[in-house]
């Protein structure tokens, strides 16, 4: 135990004494690294902005910045800012003796919203020396256009910086002479959003006006807004996008409405079914008697999943199989199965029976219900287009259901493929395009957005596209009659074989959609037993008996339907102006950031 003890003393002054090396190695690392922080020092001394503005509309910016140094630096930046323009071209850069650098000696990249140069050097340590670069580009969709003026609304000095700028003077020189009262001046110094207005300019002559000022913070503006009277220079034709962005708008905007009226044209003339002028009345039968997955089509031009399961029922009813019930308890829950029992092969059938068939006995003649659920799924692709085929048969549309939406289809699916590519263009764009090129293509996106919504239109339309023939419209004419009579005709119509009538129209019934209200008419009669379904409640509350009435035989139906309908469809679980009360410091375009590394 001793031993132990001292261990434990050793491995606690280990501890201690790795915990004190850990932390003095950090406070020295740490102390370390804030003396070469500390050791690298800059600010500006003079930011010295000159615009040119051009006849045009466009204007150059030259930008002389100087930099006291202390420490050790490698390379300079300036970031601009693009909002409020279209773009920057014809990027320069000069040294200290206005020698102009190759354009291998600085990068122009774009980041964001923004345009950032940056010079390299050989990195060297600067003992509070003073360095000068110059930067001059070209602003394109820079200026304002308004009623009576012209504006120039610039950020000359960026706010996007960490030290302050000793002093700075911005030149501003227009494309033309004017009388000192028609140039009207404002300028703001101040973090974004400041309406706090400084005097320090004056008009030097008829076309050049000079900014200043002193001291300036980090992340301060210095804007500038200069107006003269219009026709100085020339407004582009493409200024800062708008006529291409009202042009791509428009055609975005009237894209969907063209296509919903060719759309709505073309089904009036070829999709719209006629209408039903005829009263409907009672029918006692199905028109030709069909098999009700016809008649389910014929309602709504669809194949449901409700519609196989009445297939599945009538062929029960029909004799060529049978469905078993099986009810299984633990504690308070129960569960109930179903097992599927072939009686005969399905020759003669439609095919589309003839493949239900199949489908339901691929692994033998007797299959339960959860075994189908892994399997039946995978078939009702086929199935659809097997009925759709039978349906076509019957004449009662004017073609394939099925053929005619995917002709439609198609046109849609082309639709949102050029999207697609259009989309890809864009991205591909994004990547490789400086940023002022891109904004020609942002307007892509809303094109895209005027095709999707013609897309979906066509596939709207495309549904009901399929037309009744003058037959379809008189079998349909019948079936609503046969559905007024499953739903209201008085119980004395039945007859003597109740049951039978019940069963072999049920899967009428449930393709109709009023197989509640067909068995809600039945509710007051004596059980009569039915071969084609086999209930797991008797009348004591055993198994393999018959149910003590209709109504037990009725809600045992219900639960199957409800049930083999998640087997048969699931599968298995998986800028404004600076004048007019509008302006401020950052309100412009320009701004951005700089600095030295």
């Amino acid at each position: 135990m001793e031993k132990i003890i001292k261990k434990l003393e050793g491995m606690r002054v280990l501890f201690f004494l790795g915990a004190f090396l850990f932390i003095f190695l950090g406070l020295g690392i740490y102390f370390g690294c804030q003396a070469e922080i500390l050791a690298k020092n800059y600010y500006y001394q003079s930011i010295q902005v000159d615009v040119q503005v051009n006849p045009d509309s466009t204007f150059d910016v030259k930008e002389k910045q100087t930099y006291n140094l202390e420490g050790d630096f490698g390379f300079f930046y300036r970031e601009i800012e693009l909002k409020n323009l279209d773009h920057i071209s014809d990027v320069q850069v000069y040294d200290s003796q206005e020698n102009r650098l190759n354009e291998n000696e600085y990068k122009v990249s774009y980041e964001g919203n923004r345009l950032r140069i940056q010079w390299d050097f050989p990195r060297r340590t600067f003992d509070k020396e003073l360095k000068s670069w110059t930067v001059k580009y070209k602003v394109h969709g820079g200026l304002g256009f308004f009623d009576k003026w012209d504006e120039l609304y610039w950020n000359a000095i960026f706010e996007d910086r960490i030290v302050e700028v000793k002093r700075a003077e911005v030149l501003v020189r227009l494309p033309k002479e004017f009388e000192k009262e028609e140039i009207e001046l404002k300028l703001f110094i101040g973090p974004l959003g400041s309406k706090i207005e400084s005097n320090n300019y004056e008009i030097l002559d008829n076309k050049t006006i000079r900014f200043w000022g002193y001291n300036i913070e980090p992340y301060h503006y210095l804007t500038t807004v200069v107006t003269w009277p219009k026709g100085a220079v020339v407004k582009p034709f493409l200024y800062q996008n708008q006529i291409i962005n009202w042009i791509v708008l428009l055609i975005a905007l009237a894209m969907p409405g063209f296509v919903f009226i060719k759309m709505f044209m073309v089904w009036r003339k070829k999709g719209k079914d006629p209408k039903i002028e005829k009263t409907i009345m009672a029918e006692y039968s199905p028109p030709e008697n069909l098999p009700p997955a016809i008649f389910g089509v014929l309602i709504d031009q669809n194949v449901d999943i409700k519609d196989i399961i009445a297939t599945v029922i009538d062929l029960a009813v029909r004799g060529y199989l049978r469905i078993r019930e099986q009810e299984s308890s633990f504690a308070f829950l129960k569960t109930k199965d179903y097992t599927f029992e072939k009686l005969k092969d399905g020759n003669g059938l439609a095919p589309f029976e003839q493949k239900i068939m199949e489908a339901i006995f691929e692994k033998g003649d007797m299959v339960s219900s959860d075994n189908l659920k892994k399997e039946f799924y995978k078939k009702i692709s086929e199935i659809k287009s097997l009925i759709h085929e039978e349906v076509k048969t019957t004449g009662y549309f004017s073609g394939n259901i099925e053929e005619i939406r995917k002709k439609y289809s198609k046109k849609s699916c082309i639709i949102l493929f050029s999207t697609l590519i259009l989309l890809i263009i864009w991205l591909i764009a994004a990547f490789l395009l400086p940023i002022g090129v891109i904004r020609y293509f942002a307007q892509i996106l809303i094109l895209e957005l005027g095709l999707i919504l013609s897309a979906m239109i066509i596939l709207i339309f495309a549904h009901y596209m399929p037309a009744l023939t003058s037959k379809g419209l008189e079998a349909k004419w019948k079936l609503l009659g046969f559905k007024e009579y499953l739903q209201t005709a008085e119980r004395f119509r039945l007859g003597a074989e109740t049951l039978e009538t019940f069963s072999k129209y049920l899967p009428y019934a449930q393709v109709l959609g009023v197989e509640k209200k067909w068995a809600n008419r039945f509710a007051d009669f004596a059980y009569q037993e039915q071969t084609w379904y086999v209930p797991s409640v008797s009348v004591s509350g055993g198994k393999g008996g018959a149910p003590a009435s209709f109504n037990s035989f009725s809600s045992s139906l219900s639960s199957f339907s409800s049930s083999i309908t998640s087997t048969f469809g699931g599968g298995p679980g998986g800028a404004g102006s600076g004048f007019g009360g509008g302006g401020g410091a950052g309100g412009g375009g320009g701004g951005g950031g700089g600095g030295a590394g």
